[in-house]
């Protein structure tokens, strides 16, 4: 009875054992009898059982037919001629050449890919050319690029509602406690601003990428840019006709109301979170854009990187009117300014987002 169910364990276990023989990793090693290096290679696999762990066909390739058949490896990698030669190993679409490389990484580096079978030359061109028009497929796609990024990032900062509020603000605590705190208090603004659009920014980031959103995604961003676009040369041409691309006139008397009630740098700085809700939902047509092309190219730390450029550049007018109304630079003259260039303004933001819109359409066509 002990003998049939020893039997009959054997039988249900030779298969695992087969097929854990049928795990091991592959590899094919070419070497040379007269090689010192080879001879390094080998007594490093002997000495630690490589040979047992993992499938490796080994081949001296010392001889003319082995010769040419390492070459066509060598082929497959583009290995210029003077560069060939031996200990090397492939596996799977990789290569390691030399004796101490082989010795460092072999292991870490194959067990990083799918090595079930013996590699061939023909199998690795293949797979190499695979991997290399899935890198030009990610590249064929729109990305961030800096020169996008400070644009469409002037555009959001030249709004001239933005600017109406922070000459408001400063102004006021000026009037109230002098020029030193209407400074800290325009440079407290400006930073509640920036953390508030980072944040918001963040938060819109991390939700259009949770929803993997297909390709068609980036063409409606390069058409959103157009429309925004339009919308700015509308504002040119017939300003306040229908609606505007600002903060709308109905909401205006609320964020006067609360920038008249600032007199300190700590009130400013809340007073910058608040007007951030009424800004962003209004005004942000160029950031949505950037944060829609960060969803789909960028990586987290990268777009986390690229997002406080984005709102450096959208707070640094606001530190630059900050300033110059501390050396003196009076409210109303700014204020005259604004409105005498509030179409013009439009007209350059409208401008650019049009250029953004179909250099980002005509680069996924």
């Amino acid at each position: 009875m002990k003998k049939t169910i020893l039997i009959f364990a054997l039988i249900l276990t030779f298969p695992v054992l087969v097929l854990a023989q049928g795990e091991k990793k592959k590899a094919v090693y070419f070497y040379a009898e007269t090689c010192a290096h080879c001879k390094i290679v080998n007594d490093y696999f002997q000495a630690n059982n490589i040979y047992d762990k993992y499938d490796i066909q080994k081949i001296e390739a010392s001889g003319p037919y082995n010769i040419d058949y390492l070459n066509k490896f060598f082929d497959a990698f583009n290995v210029d001629a003077e560069k060939r030669g031996f200990p090397v190993l492939f596996f799977s679409n990789k290569m390691i050449f030399g004796d101490q490389p082989i010795i460092k990484s072999f292991e870490i580096e194959i067990g990083k890919v799918d090595a079930s079978e013996f590699p061939t030359p023909e199998n690795i061109k293949a797979s190499l050319i695979d991997e290399e028009g899935e890198v030009e497929n990610e590249k064929s796609g729109a990305s961030v690029s800096l020169p996008v990024l400070f644009w469409a990032a002037l555009v959001d900062a030249i709004n001239p509602c933005a600017f109406a509020v922070l000459i408001l603000l400063v102004a006021t605590v000026i009037s109230a406690k002098g020029k030193k705190e209407g400074l800290l208090s325009g440079l407290l603004f400006s930073l509640s601003v920036f953390i508030s659009y980072f944040l918001m920014g963040l938060g819109i980031y991390k939700a259009i990428g949770a929803f993997n959103l297909p390709q068609i995604f980036s063409i409606v961003i390069g058409g959103l840019a157009v429309l925004i676009g339009l919308a700015n040369l509308k504002d040119f041409f017939w300003y306040g006709k229908v609606f505007v691309m600002e903060v709308p006139f109905n909401w205006r008397p609320k964020m006067q109301a609360i920038i008249k009630r600032v007199t300190s740098p700590l009130g400013a700085m809340g007073a910058g979170f608040l007007v951030s809700l009424f800004l962003l939902p209004c005004t942000s047509g160029p950031y949505i854009v950037i944060l829609g092309l960060l969803a789909q190219k960028e990586d987290l730390m990268r777009s986390i990187t690229l997002l406080a450029i984005y709102n450096f550049i959208f707070i640094l007018p606001m530190i630059v009117i900050t300033v110059g109304m501390y050396f003196g630079i009076r409210a109303k003259r700014l204020e005259n300014w604004r409105q005498q260039n509030i179409r013009l303004l439009h007209l350059i933001a409208g401008s650019i987002m049009l250029f953004i819109g179909a250099y980002l359409i005509y680069t996924w066509i």
